[in-house]
């Protein structure tokens, strides 16, 4: 049994198509997780919290409240964000002063957690003035505030 060029170029065509294909769908799954994932975690957000101590006396104060707390809620994450990008850069640095005093076993040890410590979300880990400076960081959170402040509901 002999097979031409012509049906093994076809097969190969189909089993690459068929590669694709699942692999889109892989991903398409996987984002959804994620997205699943990614709403379980902040289910309720800020509001959850608020929720817990006080009970609503009607649907409007109800409205009300959640509104005040998802407003809040996105001002606190950009103060989250800037924290961690600040965190990180200060315990590069203990990384920095650090590893001179410790012995080669020492570092092996300590490394893993430094590495955990230090990782910063969507930005180069192998270069860390690529992304912002020291300046930039503390103007950008001035300007958090600036924004955080004009949006306030006393302004509004």
């Amino acid at each position: 049994m002999k097979l031409h060029p012509k049906t093994i170029f076809v097969l190969l065509g189909t089993l690459a198509i068929g590669i694709a294909i699942g692999a889109l769908w892989q991903s398409t799954l996987h984002n959804r997780r994620m997205e699943a994932l990614a709403k379980m975690r902040g289910q309720g957000g800020l509001y959850s919290y608020v929720d817990r101590y006080i009970d609503p006396v009607d649907p409007a104060q109800e409205d009300t409240l959640r509104s005040l707390s998802e407003l809040y809620q996105n001002k606190l994450g950009r103060f989250v964000r800037h924290y961690q990008w600040h965190r990180s850069t200060l315990m590069d640095s203990m990384k920095t002063d650090m590893y001179p005093l410790l012995t080669p076993d020492q570092i092996a040890q300590i490394d893993p957690w430094f590495e955990r410590s230090i990782r910063r979300n969507g930005m180069s880990r192998s270069d860390s003035t690529s992304s912002q400076n020291g300046v930039a960081v503390a103007d950008s959170v001035n300007q958090v505030a600036a924004q955080d402040s004009s949006a306030s509901p006393a302004s509004n």
